[in-house]
C-alpha cells in the first residue's frame, strides 16, 4: 500500500494508529462473524485455535502495513 500523504512525523503517528485501529477491528469482526456463521467454540482447544489464527493473522496483516507505511514515510521524506 502507498502513502503519498505521510511525509511528517504527525502524519506517520496518525497512520499508525489508523492501521491499528483497522487490525482490531478486523479480528472484531472476523471473530464476531466466526461465531455467528460457523459454529461456537465447544472446547478450550478450538477457542485456542481460534483465538491463535487471529493472532496471527492480526500480526501478520499490522506488521505488513506498518512496514509499508514506514517504507512510505522514509521515501517521502527524502523527497522532501
Amino acid at each position: 500500500m502507498e502513502y503519498g500523504d505521510v511525509a511528517t512525523e504527525k502524519a506517520f503517528r496518525k497512520e499508525r494508529r489508523v492501521i491499528l485501529i483497522r487490525t482490531i477491528g478486523f479480528v472484531v469482526i472476523f471473530l464476531m462473524l466466526h461465531l455467528t456463521i460457523i459454529e461456537f467454540p465447544a472446547d478450550w482447544s478450538q477457542w485456542f485455535e481460534l483465538l491463535g489464527l487471529l493472532l496471527v493473522v492480526s500480526v501478520v496483516m499490522f506488521i505488513t502495513n506498518y512496514i509499508s507505511l514506514k517504507r512510505s514515510y522514509q521515501k517521502n521524506k527524502d523527497l522532501l
